[in-house]
């Protein structure tokens, strides 16, 4: 019986080998799976570092270098005028990380795809760039040249409906559906993290309006200006009310078809206030500092927005269209 009784323990002790091993090849595959699936330029989420960092974390300048490189991601809406392999992939008016091409949302109207119809965003610094783009019949860079400088000749340009687009040099006496032109465009910039449970959360991308969109960023400028708190003064005692900081604000997103005459139709983003309105007690530290990291790099000249080198900003949202 005894013998008995240590072959059945024996038996057990087996399958339990064999299980857990079974156990460990599933997530090993799953594992290698998913990393056959990433690209160079996916954004990856980092565990909390380990203890035996901490005392070289305090004072370590290993990564000060990569500030002089800070290139931050942008949100692209899929146009109907975007390369086919995007619009097949992601559906047309879907938003989109790019570098990375991660999916964010979907249009409501895409049916067939599987993936969330809006996302929670946190601004958490603006800023306006002025930017010169290329014609799309030319070749090369889209973007010819950037400038910070409201009084550049870039921004000044993109100010004045009459000289925000200029004829290519010798194009002057080409039939006019040969000519091309600069566009001389103002960006209105909102670096942020996406936020709560999707699946990018924490993930830092530049909200970015221009052409088409130029209006609606102005519109979502005084909607965050005018976002407000009831407090106490801390001199008189009366109850007042003051703005929430920038950083402090969630504002859930989702992307919305555009078609304001025959000529201009595209899909942007529209907005309104989260269900939960501002981030946790516990996150405004984080918030803040990242605020104050992008504001240095922006103030250093040092701050970069990747635009999309493909194709200009809502090319068709500007056709016909005095203002942006």
């Amino acid at each position: 019986m005894a013998d008995e009784q240590k072959q059945e323990s024996v038996d057990e002790t087996v399958a339990s080998g064999i299980a857990s091993n079974e156990t460990v090849v599933d997530v090993q595959a799953a594992d290698a799976q998913a990393r056959s699936k990433r690209t160079d330029t996916d954004i990856e989420k980092v565990n909390t570092n380990p203890n035996f960092l901490d005392a070289y974390m305090e004072e370590d300048t290993s990564l000060d270098a990569l500030k002089e490189h800070r290139t931050v991601p942008r949100f692209k809406v899929i146009q109907p005028t975007t390369e086919e392999e995007l619009k097949n992939t992601f559906g047309v008016g879907s938003a989109i990380v790019r570098p990375g091409d991660t999916m964010v949302c979907k249009h409501g109207g895409n049916a067939n795809i599987e993936a969330l119809e809006s996302f929670d965003f946190v601004p958490l610094f603006f800023f306006v760039e002025w930017a010169k783009w290329r014609d799309l019949k030319g070749t090369g860079d889209m973007v010819l040249d950037k400038s910070f400088d409201p009084t550049s000749d870039i921004a000044t340009r993109s100010k004045d409906k009459d000289t925000r687009k200029e004829l290519y040099p010798g194009h002057e006496n080409l039939q006019d559906n040969e000519k091309c032109y600069f566009q001389y465009v103002e960006h209105l910039r909102f670096i942020g993290s996406i936020y709560g449970e999707h699946p990018l959360a924490g993930t830092p991308v530049t909200l970015s309006f221009e052409r088409g969109e130029w209006g609606q960023g102005k519109n979502f400028i005084s909607a965050v200006s005018l976002r407000r708190r009831q407090t106490v003064d801390a001199e008189t005692g009366d109850k007042v009310a003051k703005p929430i900081p920038l950083w402090s604000q969630v504002w859930r997103m989702k992307t919305v078809y555009h078609n304001p005459d025959a000529l201009r139709k595209w899909y942007g983003f529209a907005f309104e206030a989260a269900p939960e309105s501002t981030i946790k007690p516990q996150e405004a530290p984080a918030m803040f500092g990242l605020h104050k990291e992008f504001k240095e790099l922006f103030e250093a000249s040092r701050l970069s927005v990747q635009d999309d080198q493909q194709e200009s900003p809502d090319e068709s949202s500007v056709k016909g269209c005095d203002q942006f």
